[in-house]
C-alpha cells in the first residue's frame, strides 16, 4: 500500500469546535508516511490535505505512543 493524500480546498482549523472537523479527524498524525505526504502537499501547492481516502489512514494506533502527539513527534525524530 502506498500513501495517498488528497487535497482540501481550504485549510483545516486547528482549533475546530462543533461541526468543524479537527486536524486529527482529517489526518493520521501517527502515520510513518505523514512527513512525506506533507511534503507532497507543499510541492503541489495545496492549501491543505486529508488522509481520509488513504488506505493507510487507520493503520497506526495512537494509544501505543506515550505523551500523545507531542511524544510521538519526539519519538519519531529520534529514530
Amino acid at each position: 500500500m502506498k500513501p495517498f493524500p488528497t487535497e482540501l480546498s481550504s485549510p483545516i482549523n486547528p482549533e475546530a469546535h462543533g461541526n468543524s472537523p479537527s486536524v486529527e479527524a482529517h489526518r493520521n498524525l501517527y502515520c510513518h508516511h505523514y512527513d512525506g505526504c506533507l511534503d507532497e502537499a507543499v510541492k503541489r501547492g495545496w492549501n491543505s490535505f486529508t488522509c481520509m481516502a488513504c488506505p493507510l489512514y487507520g493503520v497506526n494506533n495512537p494509544e501505543k505512543y506515550e505523551g500523545g502527539i507531542e511524544g510521538f513527534a519526539t519519538q519519531r525524530r529520534v529514530v
